[in-house]
């Protein structure tokens, strides 16, 4: 249950489905069940996310938009390394899932964050 708490700690509620509050909810802990609510919040995330992309691909000038790319592949490279250092060889089964809410916590702030461009 730590994830789940983790994952709302660092992000608050309002980024995560309510889908993913009630998979975990009715997880019971259970590892197996809890990866896959993280699997299934994740991808709904990273359609977010690709949304919010486009979305603001689409409000920029040619120059920003390489820029914006650029940008957009060190992200998707940092938050490969940084959610990897999580799953600790030495960590059980509880680092993976903690690599996995780390992974899915990032690309729903990333998310956040770029729909947040396009509001100003």
């Amino acid at each position: 249950m730590g994830a789940h708490i983790g994952a709302h700690a660092a992000n608050g509620d309002d980024l995560l489905s309510k889908q993913y509050s009630a998979c975990m909810d009715n997880s019971g802990g259970v590892t197996v069940k809890m990866q896959d609510c993280i699997s299934a919040e994740t991808k709904r995330q990273d359609v977010t996310l690709n949304e919010a992309y486009k979305n603001v691909m689409d409000a920029q000038t040619p120059a920003r938009k390489k820029q914006l790319t650029e940008v957009q592949r060190m992200w998707l490279k940092y938050r490969e390394a940084n959610c990897k250092f999580y799953a600790d060889p030495n960590g059980g089964t509880l680092a993976s899932v903690s690599a996995n809410v780390c992974f899915m916590n990032a690309t729903a702030s990333r998310a956040a964050e770029l729909a947040g461009m396009v509001q100003r």
